[in-house]
């Protein structure tokens, strides 16, 4: 038997042979490969260029492992805490609250409020400043806005026309901030000392430096024998403003301006000596934005120019709906609150805005505003205007608003400056009569008489 089974060998040991020399017949579906190709196959596919992939997309890449007979064994992905996180939905922000709830004051802005990618001044539209209306300044890709000669619009707003606050007295007022220190000593006053040196009246000026002397926009044809200021809602100043001798006044609008505040602080003209904060941070579509955000960018980026840039400190200018001094003076409670010194809390002035129909209120707010902040006023926007559905000023009660309160506010002496909202070719929404530029560019009616004889 041993010896038929040593004679069968060799035969067996041929028909092995010619088994392994047959191919591997693969599924129907799939392509036919000798065992021998398979090593060669994998070298060519790792050969081939992989896909660029971007820095930021790269993933870790789990370590291959191989089968004796060279298959690849597939490693089942370990979840990271990275993954989930990255699976998972982003949290909802919660909402600031910044007062707003007190309000029913709808947004009626003459103009986009900056889009800084937040919140949400100074408007922002990417379209080139235009002579027939006042242009947000653009936005660049990291938030802050592009610097421009062109300024975000005014802010104007929906007031309810029995909103204003009681007098002092009423028990409903907001409470005065405890201990404000008096303003420390600076070197800019309250009247100007240049152009018109002493008279409070200023241009708020959203139409840039396009204009010529030859030209109605040119801001020197606003001068006049009353002018001695103006502003911008911006950093940024007008050189022909400067060169006529007014003295410019920058404003830190919102957030989305904070980069260009920074860079212009070196730049400014030698007139400047007061400056302004955001606009209208208890407003919707405005600065819009709680006290408590906002005091970072006030101790950081407004304060230094305090002791930097030798300015007086306006507070920001708050809407006349109900909450806008509440604003005020929460900001103070909670600036100290934090542990800051009631110096580098307290603002040298306070901006006010007031569109209404009634000169006998606007006194009663102003006056109440003093009272209760302690601070001086600068009135930096007003018109003759009902944003609350009622009929609006005609054109002698316009005449007359004016003409009221600008002399009521001239024998003010807690009130430093004001600037009427008109100086534009476009309203924007405000009653027309109000318009201190005509659609042309030139001074209206009003205007002159507010240049030369207010």
């Amino acid at each position: 038997m041993f010896v038929k089974l040593a004679t069968v060998l060799p035969y067996l040991a041929l028909a092995g042979l010619a088994i392994e020399a047959v191919p591997v017949t693969a599924s129907s579906n799939s392509v036919n490969r000798h065992p021998r190709d398979r090593h060669f196959k994998h070298i060519g596919r790792h050969a081939a260029p992989a896909p660029v992939t971007p820095v930021g997309a790269q993933k870790k890449r789990s370590k291959l492992h191989r089968r004796a007979d060279g298959s690849v064994c597939r490693p089942r992905p370990k979840t990271t805490t990275q993954q989930v996180a990255a699976a998972a939905p982003a949290p909802t922000p919660a909402s600031s609250d910044n007062g707003n709830a007190g309000s029913d004051a709808a947004a009626a802005s003459p103009s986009p409020a900056a889009d800084n990618g937040n919140s949400g001044a100074a408007p922002a539209a990417d379209a080139a400043p235009s002579p027939a209306a006042a242009s947000p300044t653009p936005a660049d890709g990291n938030g802050d806005a592009a610097p421009s000669d062109a300024a975000p619009s005014p802010s104007i707003v929906n007031e309810q026309a029995n909103a204003n606050p009681a007098p002092a007295s009423s028990s409903s007022a907001p409470a005065a901030p405890s201990q404000a220190p008096a303003p420390p000593p600076s070197n800019g006053g309250a009247g100007s000392t240049g152009k018109n040196a002493g008279s409070k009246l200023g241009l708020a000026w959203p139409n840039g430096d396009f204009w010529t002397p030859d030209q109605p926009d040119y801001i020197g044809n606003y001068v006049g024998s009353k002018t001695s200021w103006y502003y911008t809602w911006a950093p940024s100043n007008v050189a022909s403003g400067d060169s006529v001798g007014l003295e410019f006044v920058p404003m830190l609008w919102g957030v989305k301006q904070v980069g260009d505040w920074n860079a212009a602080r070196g730049s400014w003209p030698s007139s400047v000596k007061n400056a302004l904060f955001f606009n209208e941070p208890n407003q919707s579509g405005q600065s819009d934005i709680s006290v408590n955000d906002a005091l970072q960018y006030w101790m950081n980026d407004y304060l230094p120019a305090r002791t930097q840039n030798g300015l007086r400190l306006g507070h920001a200018g708050t809407t006349s709906a109900p909450n806008g001094l509440t604003w005020v003076t929460d900001f103070y409670n909670v600036c100290t609150g934090a542990g800051n010194s009631a110096a580098d809390c307290s603002a040298d002035f306070v901006p006010v805005h007031y569109y209404d129909v009634d000169v006998g209120h606007f006194q009663s707010y102003l006056q109440n505003f003093h009272q209760v902040t302690g601070k001086n006023l600068w009135v930096t926007e007003y018109a003759c205007q009902n944003f609350n559905g009622g009929a609006q000023c005609s054109q002698d009660q316009t005449w007359a608003f004016h003409q009221q309160i600008a002399a009521w506010m001239d024998g003010q002496d807690w009130i430093e400056r004001y600037a009427p909202f008109g100086f534009m070719r476009d309203m924007q929404g405000v009653n027309g009569d109000n318009a201190l530029m005509n659609s042309g560019g030139g001074i209206t009616d009003l205007g002159s008489w507010y240049i030369n004889s207010s």
